[in-house]
């Protein structure tokens, strides 16, 4: 059986440092269910459903979430930057 990719040592810290950034990000919900980001207003997670039925994600899928927005729209705050 194949053994799961790794992510290197490089690769790993990155992560970790835009995960602990998204760990407080402040987002809101808006009127249509959407998660948006006070920095920027842009969307960053899907909370309801045409309907307004709550979408169920894991505190680990919310914060991956916020990490892509963070890389996407605040790519000035890269901790490998500082």
């Amino acid at each position: 059986m194949l053994e799961s990719p790794k992510l290197g040592w490089q690769a790993a810290t990155q992560l970790a440092a835009w995960q602990e950034l998204a760990k407080d990000w402040p987002i809101s919900l808006d009127e249509q269910g959407v998660g948006r980001c006070d920095r920027c207003g842009h969307g960053v997670i899907l909370w309801l459903d045409k309907n307004r039925v709550p979408y169920r994600y894991t505190d680990e899928q919310v914060r991956s979430l916020i990490v892509l927005h963070l890389r996407d729209y605040h790519a000035d705050l890269d901790p490998d930057k500082g």
